[in-house]
């Protein structure tokens, strides 16, 4: 059954159980849905009456769903994409299609109105009371990064009185997530939140290569938070949150670029080359064994995978200066420092040697010359990352007007190092691993008599590039009921963002390679918001929203800085919405729905760049690239309904359809000469006719699907909950499923990943101070890829391969919980 199919009929049997049952009941009992009140828009009012596109995922429903992370909970939000696959520090989200490859996401992270710049994959859940996620260009009051939406999450306050939990939560395959809290009052309106979490994946999967278990996780966090509201004038509230992630090699496998099925390619001489070998996969691609040697790529006793060390602080002042006029200082503070020491080609093979051309040295038959070099396809690394944040506001509420003025800056420093040290055997490998490949090479053609040697080594990169990113920014609102139904709100916001960087490529064989790039760039952008919103009556809410949003642009890293990749133009989003928000049913049912159009121009593009800089060895890494204009329509539904009061249904659809209006790419020139002919021969034009050489004259992508960016998300969810007589015990009963549609590798549109729908059920008892929660995740074992993302196999003289992470599979797990 097609993912459309079922998207349907999912729409269709969930809206007349919901409505008659619904009806049925509501003259019976109060069955009001409970209300939630944001501040997506820097000021409290009920979700209901916020004239935007905002989902909301409480502490109540993330207990209830028994989520244990963000990935788990963007489930349940309609238009967001979220996933860890390749890692849990390597997360782009992605709201209403405005995806990217690699750089910097068009979403921003927020912890209680405080800018985040990193991964919140290991943050733990236990410590939030409610997720929001704004969506469309939120940049006219939350600033960078934010032009396709905002992630704030509201963490747990201090309580009136002492008490505590304690949760573990245990499931097969050696996964342990164990979360404890205590809170209460030191003194007479000053409160003390604190909370631990100790959270351990033992792998889920099995590396073929030596039988051991892979995509191992282990987190450790704290938290703390001090509050004082003595109901006087001041408010303040003081966060910290430290996370240490230790994480081995991710659970990604490569696919063999022999597998490639379209695009063939009949170039080549003299046994190199593709030799009509598919220059790319067209098709879906199948979730394959991991089987990776990355032990043998690093010397022994290293510790191999991602590490992540997080401390992070905010500080939240309130002063009412009259009982219309309040002012609002938002402090943060990030500390961030991060390692990688990772196998790059995800394979059993290592240090190889790489054929680009062959040639006779001499009239054939005879020896045979090589355009070729030794690769080490490993990333070995080093960041470190400081930023401080502050933000000042006044706000003035009167009965038809709210005014808000404010001032932002934002600084941050990052200093990124290769740092690879080869292991004592690397060389020699290298070495046999290049003979192998030149005595291959000839055994394929008669005409080489020899090949010959080899004299060139494996380098230790020591690559290193220190930025700078200052954001200073003044924004502001006006809100104005022009009658008791009818209002206008008008935000802005005006910034400047100047980025600085000093960038070296070197080795420690060769030194400094290259003059270093010392640059600096400054974007300056007006980004306008205009909100019309009309309440038909107290439960039915209109409204129309024109939103402008950027994403900066900036610079690439050392490696394609070498090439001249060396920056890139800021991306700019425009957005209309329009909307609805009801409430039906005496508070039993609640029905959002909003359709949008979003306009970007300069669309960042990440695009493969193999460096061949002698002495070093070849490298592919990536450089972000402008590379055309896009537009983006769809709309989103949410729903929730009680039918009888045991009985919660909640549900959300949404739909994206995304293309390139205009644009260009460099490799889907490549593959448009391949089709041409077979061959890559500039049949189609070349790209740079005075330079000497052959470019493919580079490919028309308009038309073409945006990468990473699926049509269709739906999440169904339905509730049971019954008390056990008078006990005071109640049973619990829930079963949800979630539907994604395929998306693509890239704007080729070939590669993609496949539909997927998982599945997930939980049952089990709980009083006021105790919870039992039995639950299997991915029932149905749903093992289509997440994410996949174009590469290069380095077994394969670095030809077209594909990577991509896997599903985690079914398992069952056990949740207890103690209130005290």
């Amino acid at each position: 059954m097609t993912i459309r199919k079922l998207i349907l009929l999912g729409a269709t049997a969930l809206v007349p159980l919901t409505s008659a049952g619904a009806q049925e009941q509501a003259s019976e009992f109060d069955n009001a849905i409970a209300e939630i009140v944001v501040t997506a828009r820097k000021t409290e009012e009920r979700l209901q009456d916020a004239p935007l596109a905002v989902s909301v995922v409480s502490s109540t429903n993330i207990d209830r769903l028994g989520f244990n992370s963000i990935t788990d909970l963007s489930r349940a939000t309609a238009g967001l994409i979220f996933d860890d696959s390749f890692g849990r520090d390597a997360n782009r989200p992605v709201i209403r299609g405005q995806a990217n490859i690699l750089g910097d996401s068009g979403v921003a992270f927020f912890i209680d109105g405080i800018y985040f710049n990193g991964s919140l994959v290991d943050y733990d859940v236990d410590t939030i009371e409610r997720l929001e996620v704004a969506k469309g260009p939120q940049s006219a009051l939350y600033g960078r990064n934010t032009y396709s939406g905002a992630i704030n999450i509201i963490s747990k306050a201090p309580t009136d009185r002492w008490g505590g939990r304690l949760q573990a939560d245990v499931s097969e395959g050696t996964v342990y997530d164990i979360t404890g809290a205590l809170s209460g009052p030191i003194a007479q309106g000053l409160g003390l939140f604190v909370g631990g979490r100790y959270f351990k994946n033992e792998g889920l999967f099995t590396n073929t290569f030596d039988n051991t278990p892979i995509g191992v996780q282990e987190t450790k966090s704290g938290y703390a938070m001090l509050k004082y509201d003595n109901g006087g004038s001041v408010r303040a509230s003081l966060r910290g949150n430290y996370n240490s992630t230790r994480d081995g090699q991710p659970a990604v496998f490569a696919t063999d670029a022999n597998d490639n099925n379209c695009l063939f390619d009949n170039g080549g001489s003299f046994g190199a080359g593709y030799r009509g070998n598919g220059r790319y996969f067209c098709g879906i691609v199948q979730p394959q064994e991991i089987n990776t040697n990355y032990t043998e790529q690093f010397a022994p006793g290293d510790f191999v995978g991602n590490t992540v060390d997080t401390l992070n602080t905010g500080l939240s002042i309130d002063i009412d200066l009259s009982e219309s006029l309040t002012l609002t200082s938002l402090t943060g503070y990030n500390n961030r420092v991060t390692t990688q020491r990772t196998d790059g080609d995800y394979s059993p093979g290592g240090f190889q040697g790489v054929i680009f051309a062959a040639f006779p040295l001499g009239r054939p038959p005879a020896p045979l010359g090589f355009a070729s070099s030794k690769t080490d396809f490993t990333f070995s690394n080093r960041q470190k990352q400081t930023d401080w944040s502050q933000e000042l506001r006044l706000q003035y509420q009167a009965d038809r007007a709210r005014i808000l003025v404010g001032g932002y800056f934002f600084d941050q420093d990052v200093d990124f190092r290769d740092n690879r040290v080869l292991p004592a055997n690397a060389q020699t490998e290298a070495s046999a691993n290049m003979a192998a490949a030149r005595a291959a090479v000839c055994a394929r053609t008669p005409l080489c008599l020899f090949p010959t040697g080899d004299t060139s080594s494996l380098v230790e990169l020591r690559n290193n590039q220190v930025s700078n990113i200052r954001n200073i920014a003044v924004f502001g609102v006006v809100q104005y009921d022009l009658t008791d139904a009818f209002s206008i709100t008008a935000e802005g916001r005006y910034q400047e963002e100047r980025i600085r960087t000093l960038a070296q490529s070197a080795t420690v064989q060769a030194g400094n390679v290259g003059a270093p790039l010392d640059a600096e760039r400054t974007f300056k952008k007006f980004m306008p918001r205009v909100t019309l919103d009309f309440k038909v009556t107290d439960n039915n809410l209109l409204y129309a929203v024109f939103a402008q949003g950027q994403k900066p642009g900036g610079f690439n890293g050392p490696a394609a800085i070498s090439v001249g990749r060396a920056t890139f133009d800021a991306e700019d989003a425009t957005s209309y919405e329009i909307g609805s928000k009801n409430t039906f049913l005496n508070g039993g049912l609640t029905v959002n729905v909003a359709a949008f159009y979003n306009s970007i121009d300069g669309y960042q593009l990440t695009q493969p760049v193999q460096i061949v800089n002698p002495p070093a060895a070849p490298v592919t890494t990536s450089a972000i690239e402008n590379a055309g204009d896009a537009r983006i329509y769809g709309f989103e539904v949410e729903l929730q309904a009680r039918p009888t009061r045991e009985l919660t249904l909640t549900a959300n659809y949404a739909y994206a359809n995304s293309e390139f209006r205009r644009g260009v790419d460099e490799n889907q020139g490549t593959l448009n000469d391949v089709a041409d002919d077979g061959l890559v021969n500039c049949s189609t034009g070349d790209q740079f006719p005075d330079v000497t050489g052959c470019q493919p004259l580079f490919g028309d992508i308009t038309g073409k699907v945006l990468p990473r960016a699926p049509q269709h998300s739906l999440f169904i969810d339905a509730d049971y909950r019954r008390e056990i007589g008078s006990t005071g015990w109640q049973a619990f009963a829930g079963m949800n499923a979630y539907v994604l549609s395929t998306s693509f590798a890239q704007v080729h549109n070939l590669a993609q990943t496949g539909d997927s729908i998982v599945s997930d059920i939980r049952a089990g008892l709980q009083n006021d101070n105790f919870r039992l929660q039995f639950y299997v995740r991915n029932l149905f074992n749903e093992d289509s890829v997440q994410q996949l993302i174009r590469y290069a196999d380095a077994n394969n003289d670095l030809r077209r391969n594909f990577i991509a992470g896997l599903r985690p599979p079914r398992r069952f797990g056990v949740i207890a919980e103690v209130k005290f």
